[in-house]
């Protein structure tokens, strides 16, 4: 936590053996505006990173790359980074479902979320703003005694390092960064991978240290940085919901465990095609060859496009069924 201290005073003042001085600037309080201003104001102009602070970005690159191919421990209870995932899941997790066999490219895809909070955190200290810690592992208190592990990226103070908030880094495609994180409405009612948990959960499990702050989102295609700010009025729901989660966890077994989704009927130009597909969460899911016996990954048979491939729980080909 130190280094990042030291760097936002150099990051505001200036480093003399750099020449370098951010533009400062003094919003009314602490809101989305003043941070995404800081970020847009940097980038628009030609102020270089400072040397110290790539250093430290470096540094801490490297701290994860040591990281590659880490295999996490399984643990008794869910992650806070995975309490608010669909149900289902976390489950047949707990059951230990063979799970379907990662891509070779796994690894490296990991790093896109370590390169974009790196990149993140030296560009957020090169524009001024007041970063007072980074990767502090939490503990979310349950009521029986248990804990919930965790680890935040960010915590975001004002310029006069008041109202510390808990903020999260995310890298996202185009179609996400464009939908998923076009607002916060949209967040919430549409957050599959459990990021509403994850940010209550981890603000939570720091007391009356800190309150929500939000998201802050780069593009990976575009480069694009966006603010999302979260809603501090969700926070006793979300709260209550991590809990009922654990809860419902631990009581989980063989017996009663339960779909939270079902297959889709497939259509082409809004008529049925007689086929049933998974959606998109459950096409994703790495147990789905399991929870979905008999699966097929088809070509859309009616389709041209090279990539319209399906998971089928029925599937009749056009031979078939003319």
């Amino acid at each position: 936590m130190g280094w990042l201290i030291d760097q936002l005073e150099i990051a505001i003042a200036g480093d003399p053996r750099d020449g370098y001085a951010t533009k400062k600037i003094r919003p009314r309080g602490y809101n989305m505006i003043g941070l995404q201003d800081k970020i847009d104001i940097f980038l628009s102009g030609s102020d270089k990173i400072p040397a110290s602070i790539l250093k430290k970005a470096s540094d801490m690159f490297a701290q994860k790359l040591e990281k590659f191919h880490h295999v996490r421990e399984k643990s008794s209870r869910p992650s806070l980074s995975q309490v608010g995932k669909p149900f289902c899941q976390l489950h047949a997790e707990k059951l230990d479902w063979p799970k379907v066999g990662e891509d070779i490219s796994f690894s490296t895809k990991m790093l896109y979320g370590d390169m974009t909070e790196t990149l993140m955190v030296a560009i957020l200290l090169a524009a001024g703003v007041n970063i007072t810690d980074t990767n502090r592992k939490v503990k979310f208190p349950l009521d029986d005694g248990a804990v919930l592990n965790g680890e935040l990226d960010v915590i975001i103070a004002d310029d006069n390092g008041d109202d510390p908030r808990v903020w999260d880094i995310k890298s996202a495609s185009d179609f996400a960064f464009k939908k998923k994180f076009r607002s916060y409405d949209d967040l919430r009612n549409n957050d599959d991978f459990g990021y509403m948990e994850q940010l209550f959960g981890y603000t939570h499990a720091l007391g009356n240290e800190t309150t929500v702050g939000g998201w802050i989102v780069m593009n990976k295609v575009s480069g694009e940085i966006k603010v999302v700010e979260a809603d501090q009025a969700d926070y006793d729901s979300y709260v209550a919901r991590i809990k009922q989660v654990a809860d419902r966890y631990e009581l989980a077994t063989a017996d009663n465990f339960k779909r939270d989704f079902t297959d889709e009927e497939e259509l082409w130009y809004k008529k049925p095609t007689g086929n049933r597909k998974l959606g998109m969460t459950c096409g994703y899911c790495k147990f789905r060859e399991t929870c979905w016996p008999g699966l097929r990954h088809e070509k859309n048979p009616r389709s041209k496009s090279a990539t319209a491939f399906n998971f089928y729980t029925h599937f009749e080909d056009l031979d078939s069924v003319s």
